[in-house]
């Protein structure tokens, strides 16, 4: 039996949406239930629609195959995750799991500070040695735990959004209007890069050296080596880098201001290669406009809220 990332570390912040991914991040409601659901309510469709957003965004620029994870027989996949609405540690027996797809686990509960926590799960398999390879590898060919990793291979996670938070839920992602709030498009894109192991795979880890990450693409992205936070899980704060040429704050340092959105940068992109994804140069033709659109900056000082637990 083997137990893998059943710890989460928490971030948050942005992305932008498409229509056609080649990795497709499936969001399951099942455990929002803490005071009624984070996800329903008379507005549930339009925060499951930028969610969803969020999802095909970050998809769509991967090109990974991922092979299926089928429970059958004497093959045993477990999912193990932290419930969203509760935090308690929660095991799904015999789970199952499409090819070229993440199932990640979203609700939300009072965080404190934090906007958002999220991270990819953990597991227990057993069975014979094809189907235990095919859980943590997932038809990969690089190493995706341990010191050797260099691939990363999720069957998904869970993410938690803090209800306490003010929102600010936009019914049109690709329409860059002054608004309120801390931006959910932004914090659903953050997280969803720390499902997919920025900051957490052992694939990133292994890239760490003191509080620098080395990562050949951020290196060469960034122009040496970057500076991380205390955690070495999120860039130095402040860090900068470019998206479709305009500067903006990376995505994937530990804050969010408000009132503004962020979308991921050239060098948080470079972040996933360095994890081992496979990931497009562009975003598909029919994003390309919506990631285009969504750079304009609002001006004047705002404060600042921690997308980490």
């Amino acid at each position: 039996m083997f137990l893998k990332y059943s710890t989460t570390a928490g971030a948050i912040l942005l992305a932008a949406s498409q229509s056609a991914s080649a990795v497709t991040i499936n969001f399951d409601y099942t455990y929002d239930t803490n005071n009624g659901g984070f996800f329903s309510g008379a507005d549930a469709s339009l925060r499951q629609s930028i969610l969803n957003d969020a999802g095909i965004y970050l998809g769509s620029r991967l090109t990974d195959s991922l092979a299926a994870i089928t429970s059958s027989g004497g093959n045993q996949f477990d999912a193990v995750f932290s419930r969203p609405d509760t935090g308690n540690l929660t095991t799904l027996t015999n789970f199952n799991v499409a090819a070229d797809t993440l199932t990640v686990f979203v609700g939300g509960r009072a965080l404190g500070g934090s906007l958002g926590i999220g991270g990819p799960g953990g597991y227990n398999i057993s069975g014979d040695p094809s189907f235990v390879n095919t859980v943590p590898q997932r038809g990969q060919l690089g190493a995706t735990t341990n010191p050797s990793a260099t691939d990363f291979a999720p069957w998904g996670g869970q993410i938690t959004f803090n209800s306490d938070s003010t929102w600010y839920f936009d019914n049109n992602p690709s329409t860059t209007e002054a608004f309120s709030g801390n931006d959910f498009y932004s914090v659903a894109l953050h997280e969803i890069s720390h499902v997919l192991g920025i900051g957490i795979a052992d694939s990133w880890k292994n890239k760490v050296s003191g509080t620098d990450f080395t990562g050949a693409s951020a290196v060469a992205e960034f122009g040496g080596n970057v500076p991380l936070e205390s955690d070495l899980a999120h860039w130095q704060e402040g860090t900068q880098s470019t998206v479709m040429g305009a500067v903006q704050e990376a995505l994937m340092d530990p804050t969010l201001t408000t009132d503004t959105r962020k979308l991921p940068t050239k060098l948080d992109f470079a972040a996933l290669k360095d994890v081992g994804w496979q990931v497009t140069a562009v975003p598909v033709p029919s994003a390309v406009w919506l990631f285009g659109s969504a750079l304009v900056a609002f001006a004047g000082l705002r404060r600042k809220q921690s997308i980490t637990a």
